[in-house]
């Protein structure tokens, strides 16, 4: 069911200025297991090309700086990247509140005009697990999970994925080597 996995981690001060990292908002892909036949792609357009050392990475940013939405259904976080915004993180069950879901942008153009990588793999979805203080992300991908998410949530929330969560885990690998970081 999950295809994709992503720790993201806002990595330690030593390690974040060993290499040259500056944002204190900026979570970090360190581990991932990728079980789509042919590698997940739906986040590659995020991956710094290999000049700049092939990193994932995303930015905790606040919905309200740019998300414009029903108030009935607001998100208090988003993952960003380069300029895009990848996924709100909604947390509808507020006695779960490390547990959150999203899904990509599923416009075709960008406000700006322009293609959004993100349209082909629209139908995708997220599930969340998240620390208390946001500085760890665990994203599980959904392909073609967008339209039964809510489902998928509540699954999560009762402990419907646990196995598979723990099996990934254990897949998990170093998606990119930090100098410094030891995992």
């Amino acid at each position: 069911m999950i295809g994709a996995y992503y720790k993201l981690a806002l990595l330690p001060d030593d390690v974040r200025a060993t290499n040259k990292i500056k944002s204190k908002a900026r979570l970090d892909c360190i581990a991932f297991t990728d079980k789509v036949a042919g590698g997940y792609k739906g986040l590659t357009f995020f991956i710094n090309d290999k000049r700049h050392k092939g990193q994932l990475f995303f930015y905790k940013t606040p919905c309200r700086d740019f998300i414009n939405t029903d108030s009935k259904r607001l998100a208090e976080w988003s993952l960003t990247g380069n300029g895009l915004n990848v996924s709100s993180i909604y947390i509808d069950d507020t006695d779960f509140p490390e547990i959150g879901y999203g899904y990509p942008n599923a416009n075709r153009l960008l406000k700006d005009g322009s293609q959004n990588p993100l349209f082909q793999y629209r139908n995708d979805g997220y599930l969340f697990l998240i620390n208390q203080d946001y500085s760890e992300i665990e994203l599980f991908v959904i392909p073609d999970g967008r339209n039964l998410i809510s489902s998928y949530y509540q699954k999560f929330i009762d402990g419907g994925f646990d196995d598979e969560v723990n099996q990934l885990r254990q897949q998990a690998i170093i998606f990119y080597s930090y100098e410094g970081l030891v995992i």
